[in-house]
């Protein structure tokens, strides 16, 4: 079961999310769901009841992708945003790893959910994409090895 409750228009979850790079590191996985959103995200998913969170992005990128990865942990994020004019307060972990396979396809659809898809993006090209929450695009780019917090407010309402 996963740690998402909900009261009135009020939701708190706690994901956990990835930055995953090939060998060269200059690419990264982002995912976008076919919903009519027009944003990308980073890779994961909810963390469920008793799961730590280095045992929930194991388990999110085994069920969405059939990886076995190593992940090293680089961001804990209080995200507090606004979608469908629910108010949503969300704690994410955040870690990186390296996908040292061979890409085949600069687009994967995700094993569980036939409506999310993956793609290999261009880290060079990575301002030409949406990606939520925004503070992804420094966690990305930053080869710093220390662990940050960070607190976002999205007032652009998160769609």
């Amino acid at each position: 079961m996963n740690i998402d409750f909900w009261k009135d228009n009020n939701r708190f979850n706690a994901r956990v999310s990835a930055i995953i790079y090939n060998s060269e590191k200059n690419k990264i996985l982002l995912f976008k769901v076919d919903d009519g959103r027009n944003f990308y995200l980073l890779p994961g998913g909810r963390i469920e009841f008793y799961e730590d969170s280095k045992t929930a992005i194991k388990r999110e990128i085994m069920e969405e992708l059939g990886w076995n990865l190593e992940f090293d942990l680089c961001s804990i994020q209080e995200n507090f945003l606004e979608y469908h004019n629910i108010k949503i307060t969300q704690y994410c972990f955040c870690y990186k790893a390296i996908y040292k396979g061979k890409i085949d396809q600069e687009k994967i659809t995700c094993r569980d959910n036939t409506n999310q898809t993956f793609c290999w993006v261009d880290i060079s090209k990575i301002n030409d994409y949406l990606i939520k929450p925004e503070s992804c695009y420094d966690l990305i780019l930053n080869t710093d090895n220390y662990i940050k917090h960070i607190i976002e407010y999205d007032n652009n309402n998160f769609e």
